[in-house]
């Protein structure tokens, strides 16, 4: 139950800062629209398990370093996309790639395939039903181990460490 009170609050304030003015007026009204967002993604974000706020703010310097390391990702794929489309011929190869996770939590899943799908020239299309494998749509194919490799060692570590 205290998970469910934190993301509210935390909701709030996303809400004061959205509408633009903070006062407590708009706080209270964060707090009663709060339930309404996250009840679509209960089961998502296990409400009843234990909640501890010093565990929280202990992720928080993973979740910096995770950050840092997604907009480097980013940064970099956005420069081999511009090469890609650059060149007078593309020569690309794309494909669907199987990486092999070591995620087992829905929002550690969760968190390496969005953050996949953020880096331009990929796009992750499906979990297996064992959920240890991202199958990945990339738009230069032409590595398939070195891609699923780079994701592993550039984005996973940093997801897991960050969200589980």
């Amino acid at each position: 139950m205290k998970r469910y009170f934190a993301y509210s609050a935390i909701l709030a304030l996303v809400w004061c800062f959205v509408h633009g003015t903070v006062s407590i007026n708009n706080f209270i009204v964060g707090l009663i629209i709060a339930p309404f967002v996250i009840r679509p993604f209960k089961t998502l974000y296990p409400f009843n398990l234990d909640f501890s706020f010093s565990n929280a703010v202990k992720k928080i310097p993973a979740q910096i370093k995770y950050l840092y390391v997604l907009v480097v990702e980013i940064i970099k794929a956005n420069i081999m996309v511009a090469k890609i489309v650059l060149q007078p011929k593309i020569d690309i190869k794309p494909g669907i790639i199987a990486v092999p996770i070591d995620s087992k939590t829905d929002i550690g899943i969760t968190a390496i395939a969005n953050t996949i799908t953020l880096t331009p020239g990929t796009l992750t299309i499906d979990v297996s039903e064992d959920r240890q494998v991202l199958y990945v749509h990339a738009i230069d194919a032409t590595d398939p181990e070195g891609v699923a490799q780079s994701i592993k060692d550039d984005l996973e570590k940093y997801t897991m460490e960050a969200f589980e």
